[in-house]
């Protein structure tokens, strides 16, 4: 393909991108924490959202301990076909003390687009937290943040920039059927209670899964992995299915415990 034609082809697709996002109306992420605040559904869809989405904003955090303040969010939290200009955080700070969010409800963000960092860091979610068919573009973290619902999905979700998940623990399961990670992927020392699925995910990059602890079964099959796929020091108590898995290069299985088998 010549020069003008790739020219050609990126103007039809910007120009394509334009008139879908042109369809969506804006709407103001300080808006959307008005009714957080006031403890209302958020319940959005196909809107752009304009500026940052700060969870801990106009809020009254309390204290966890000396060290820690909490913010309750009580509102039940929808959004979907949503593109995210700003960042989406769940923590911040008052002075030099940081500040953590607890859901009380429901975490949704299905088939949304994201521009900017994604930082879910030491949230706490009672409801289901819910982010199938949403794209990353920027990086994505849920470092030591705990889900108590039963079921977690990423399936379809796609990853651009670094993807972390580490020392998070979920009480139900954990599902990233046919996911995305197009950079490092890092899942060190999560735990969880039910399931994990990871079948049919693709990883571009390295893939941590080493010292995670999985309850339930861990689905593997016809994931495909191009760079080196860590799981040492894991403990699988349930059975794990790499049926089909294509690892480009040889994966790292040391000191990793199959309680009820490994199926290849």
């Amino acid at each position: 393909m010549n020069i003008s034609r790739l020219a050609a082809c990126a103007l039809l697709l910007a120009f394509a991108w334009s008139c879908t996002t042109a369809q969506k109306k804006e709407m103001k992420a300080s808006e959307i924490m008005a009714l957080v605040k006031k403890g209302k559904p958020v319940h959005v869809v196909d809107k752009i959202i304009m500026g940052d989405l700060d969870f801990t904003a106009d809020g009254n955090p309390h204290f966890l301990n000396a060290n820690m303040l909490q913010r309750v969010v009580e509102s039940n939290i929808f959004f979907e076909q949503c593109v995210f200009m700003g960042k989406v955080t769940t923590n911040g700070a008052r002075g030099k003390t940081p500040v953590q969010s607890v859901f009380r409800n429901n975490v949704v963000f299905t088939g949304c687009d994201f521009r900017g960092e994604v930082d879910f860091n030491g949230a706490v979610v009672f409801g289901t937290v819910n982010f199938s068919r949403s794209t990353f573009r920027e990086r994505v973290s849920f470092n030591h943040a705990a889900v108590w619902s039963k079921n977690s999905l990423f399936s379809g979700a796609i990853a651009e920039k670094q993807f972390s998940m580490i020392d998070a623990s979920f009480a139900g399961n954990l599902n990233f059927f046919n996911a995305a990670f197009h950079a490092n992927a890092s899942f060190q020392e999560i735990s969880v209670q039910g399931n994990i699925m990871f079948n049919n995910s693709e990883f571009k990059e390295r893939a941590g899964f080493d010292m995670m602890s999985v309850s339930g079964n861990a689905f593997f099959n016809w994931a495909k992995f191009d760079q080196l796929a860590n799981f040492s020091g894991s403990r699988f108590m349930g059975l794990s299915d790499f049926t089909n898995a294509a690892f480009e290069r040889p994966p790292n299985f040391e000191n990793t415990s199959f309680m009820n088998g490994k199926i290849e």
